[in-house]
C-alpha cells in the first residue's frame, strides 16, 4: 500500500512540475504607451509598436472595469509629428572579427532613407567613451560620411552612448518632446564594458527628454540596455542570424519612427479639480495588455508619470512570485504531503507500529534485528541509503579517516557519513533558499559555498575548543595522579580514580584509556591514543615520560609533579608573550580592516569615484597590486609577532 501511495505521490508532483511553467507563461510584449494627452473629454494614447496596421477592432480599452469606445485610430507620421531619431553604435573590437561594424553601419544608412522627409539624425559612437561623431541634423549624407568613418575601439561605453545620445534631444526646439517623435536606437554586439555612469544615470537623459530607446543586440544581449529600455517605454530586437541584421535594424527605425495614436472618450471624473487627478486605463492590442495610470488635464510625454497605480505593499515577502520560489514550494509541498501520508499509513495501516516492534523485543522476548531498530528509530531507509553513498564516496576518496577524528576530536556523536550528509543537505538548502529569493545563482552558490565551510569551521572550532579545556586541565590532572600514587595507587587505579574526579574532557578521555584497559588493551596504548586523538603534545610528552619510567625505574610521582611544574611555567611564558604582542596584533587587524572599510564607506557616499576602480583597467591593476602589497604586508607583520614559546 506505502510502494502505490509513494508511486501516485511521484506522478502527481511530476503532472504538477510539468504544468507550472505552462500556468506561468504570460504575455511578454505588451503595447508601451509612451505619450498622452488628456486634455480634453477625448483622450489620446500615443504607443510604441511592433507594427501599426492594425485597425481599431484589434483594440480594446477599458476605464474602472468598463469597456470605452475607440473613437480615432491614426499615427504620428500620418498626424505630420517630427522625427528625431540618434543611432548608437558599438565599437568594441569583439565586432571586427565577423564585420558586425560595418553590415550594421551599412544597415544604419540604409534604414535612414526610409525616414520621413525632414527628420533629424545624430551619430554617437560608444568605444572606451562615448562620442558624439554628428549631432542632430537633416542631412542623411552627414550621417553616411559619419558612419562610414567610424572604427574599431578596444571598449564599449554603451549606457554612457544612449545617455548623450538622450541629452542631444535638448538642443531641439520642440516642445519637451510632446507631438515630436523621439527614439536613441543602439546597435550592440555585447555588453557595456567601459561605461561611467550607472544605469540610471543614463536613463534620466532620455526620460528628460521623452526618447524611447530600441536596442538591436547582433551579439550576446545587454542586460542593463535592456532593463533601461523598458523603463524608459523602449524595446529590444535580437538579431538571431547574419542576414537579419539589416532586417532588425529596419524593423528598429521603423518603430522608433512612428506612433500608434489612439483616442477615446474618457469616463467623467468625480473630482472638481481634473487635473490633480490621475485616471487609470488598461489597453489591450492584439491580446496584449498594458496597465498605465495618467494625470487628467496634461499632455505628458514622461514616461515616470505612466506608471501604473499600485498599492503599498510590505517587501518582505516579494519573493513569494518568484517563478524558481514556486518550484521550490512545490517540492515542499510533495515532500510534506508525502511524509504526512507516510505517517498516517504508519499509524492505520492495520501492522504492528514501529514503537511496538522496538518494545516487543523487551515486553515478549521477540528477536529484532539491531540493524532494523536502529533504521527505524534513526532514519528512514532512503534516508540510510544516502548516508552509506555519501559514506562510501568518502572513503574511497581517502578522506573518511580525518572526518571521523574530526569528529571525534570535537565529540560530536554522529557518524561521518552522516555528517557529511547534512552538511551537503544544509549546502543545498541554504542554495535553493537563496536562489529562489534573489534568482542570483552565482550569489547562492557563494552563500551556499560559505555556509558549508562555516558549518566545518564551527566543528573545527569544538575540535579547537576542547583540547584547550583539555590540555588547560592537564596540570591539575598530574597533580592529582602524583597524590594518588603517594596514596599508595597504582598507576592503573590512579588514573581510573582521577578520571572520576576531573572534570570533562579530561574526565572522559581518561574513564575511555581505563576502560580499553580493562578490556585488554596497554594502558601506555590507551593513554597513547588520547594523544592521537586529540593532537595534544602535551599530554603526548606525559605518556612518553611515564613510558620511561617504567622502563628505567624511578620515582613516578615525582616526575609528573615535575612535568606539571613546567607545564604551568610554559603556558605562563605564553600569556605573557601574548600580552607582548597585543599592540602588534591589535595593529595588523586594524590595518587589514582600515583599506576595505575606508573602500566601503567612500563606496557608499560616491559610488561613481570608486567604480573606476572595477571598470578601468588602469583600475583593476591598482586595485590587484593594492591587495598583493596588503597581503605580503599582513604576512610580515604576523612574522615578526609570531613568537615560539
Amino acid at each position: 500500500m506505502r510502494r502505490r501511495l509513494t508511486r501516485l505521490l511521484l506522478v502527481v508532483f511530476l503532472v504538477l512540475l510539468v504544468a507550472a511553467p505552462a500556468a506561468a507563461e504570460t504575455s511578454t510584449d505588451p503595447p508601451r504607451v509612451v505619450y498622452v494627452d488628456a486634455r480634453d473629454t477625448e483622450a489620446q494614447l500615443g504607443v510604441l509598436a511592433e507594427s501599426y496596421e492594425v485597425s481599431a477592432g484589434d483594440i480594446k480599452i477599458e476605464q474602472s472595469g468598463e469597456s470605452l469606445a475607440v473613437r480615432d485610430l491614426t499615427s504620428a507620421q500620418q498626424e505630420s509629428w517630427p522625427v528625431e531619431m540618434v543611432f548608437v553604435v558599438d565599437l568594441d573590437n569583439r565586432n571586427a572579427a565577423n564585420g558586425g561594424m560595418t553590415r550594421a553601419a551599412s544597415a544604419i544608412a540604409a534604414a535612414a532613407e526610409s525616414l520621413p522627409d525632414g527628420s533629424r539624425v545624430g551619430l554617437v559612437s560608444a568605444g572606451r567613451v562615448a562620442d558624439v561623431e554628428i549631432p542632430l541634423t537633416t542631412s542623411l549624407d552627414r550621417l553616411d560620411i559619419g558612419l562610414s568613418q567610424l572604427g574599431i575601439d578596444k571598449g564599449s561605453a554603451l549606457l554612457d552612448a544612449a545617455g548623450t545620445a538622450g541629452r542631444m534631444f535638448d538642443s531641439a526646439d520642440s516642445g519637451l518632446g510632446r507631438q515630436v517623435v523621439r527614439t536613441v536606437v543602439v546597435v550592440t554586439g555585447g555588453p557595456d564594458t567601459s561605461s561611467v555612469n550607472d544605469r540610471e544615470a543614463a536613463a534620466s537623459g532620455l526620460i528628460q527628454n521623452s526618447a524611447q530607446l530600441i536596442v538591436v543586440n547582433i551579439g550576446v544581449p545587454s542586460a542593463e540596455l535592456a532593463e533601461m529600455a523598458g523603463t524608459v517605454g523602449g524595446s529590444s530586437v535580437a538579431v538571431t542570424e547574419d542576414q537579419d541584421v539589416a532586417a532588425s535594424i529596419s524593423r528598429a527605425v521603423t518603430m522608433g519612427s512612428d506612433r500608434l495614436l489612439v483616442s477615446f472618450d474618457q469616463l467623467d471624473s468625480d473630482s472638481d479639480d481634473t487635473i490633480a487627478e490621475r485616471a487609470s486605463v488598461r489597453i489591450s492590442i492584439a491580446d496584449q495588455t498594458r496597465t498605465l495610470s495618467y494625470p487628467r488635464g496634461i499632455e505628458t510625454a514622461n514616461i515616470l508619470q505612466l506608471e501604473p497605480l499600485t498599492e503599498v505593499e510590505s517587501s518582505r515577502f516579494a519573493f513569494l512570485g518568484n517563478e524558481i520560489f514556486l518550484y521550490v514550494s512545490i517540492g515542499l509541498a510533495f515532500l510534506g504531503i508525502s511524509t504526512g501520508i507516510w505517517a498516517l499509513a504508519s499509524m492505520f495501516g492495520g501492522g504492528e507500529s514501529q514503537l511496538d516492534r522496538v518494545l516487543a523485543r523487551y515486553s515478549e522476548g521477540k528477536d529484532v534485528d539491531e540493524e532494523e531498530v536502529r533504521e527505524m528509530l534513526v532514519q528512514t531507509e532512503l534516508l540510510q541509503r544516502a548516508v552509506d553513498f555519501t559514506e562510501g564516496f568518502a572513503r574511497r576518496r581517502g578522506f573518511l579517516s580525518r572526518i571521523e577524528e574530526l569528529l571525534e576530536r570535537a565529540d560530536l556523536p554522529i557518524r561521518p557519513g552522516e555528517g557529511m550528509f547534512f552538511l551537503i543537505g544544509v549546502s543545498l538548502l541554504v542554495f535553493g533558499l537563496i536562489w529562489s529569493v534573489t534568482t542570483s545563482i552565482l550569489l547562492a552558490f557563494l552563500v551556499a559555498t560559505a555556509s558549508g565551510f562555516g558549518a566545518y569551521g564551527a566543528v573545527v572550532f569544538l575540535a579547537h575548543r576542547r583540547l584547550k579545556n583539555f590540555e588547560s586541565q592537564l596540570p591539575d590532572t598530574l597533580t592529582l595522579l602524583a597524590g594518588t600514587l603517594r596514596a599508595g595507587y597504582s598507576l592503573p587505579q590512579g588514573i581510573d580514580a582521577v578520571s572520576n574526579e576531573i572534570a570533562d574532557p579530561m574526565g572522559e578521555e581518561l574513564r575511555r584509556a581505563v576502560t580499553e584497559a580493562q578490556l585488554g588493551r596497554e594502558l601506555e596504548d590507551a593513554l597513547a591514543s588520547v594523544a592521537e586523538r586529540l593532537h595534544s603534545d602535551d599530554f603526548s610528552w606525559t605518556v612518553m615520560a611515564i613510558g620511561i619510567q617504567r622502563e628505567v625505574g624511578g620515582n613516578l610521582n615525582e616526575l609528573l609533579m615535575t612535568v606539571a611544574e613546567t607545564m604551568v611555567q610554559r603556558e605562563r611564558l605564553k600569556r605573557e608573550v601574548a600580552a607582548l604582542t597585543a599592540e602588534g596584533r591589535v595593529s595588523a587587524l586594524i590595518l587589514s580592516l582600515l583599506p576595505p572599510g575606508l573602500g566601503t564607506v567612500l563606496y557608499v557616499m560616491n559610488p561613481d569615484y570608486v567604480s573606476l576602480l572595477f571598470s578601468r583597467t588602469l583600475g583593476m591593476i591598482m586595485l590587484g597590486g593594492a591587495v598583493v602589497s596588503g597581503v605580503i604586508g599582513l604576512l610580515w607583520m604576523k612574522k615578526v609577532i609570531t613568537i615560539d614559546a
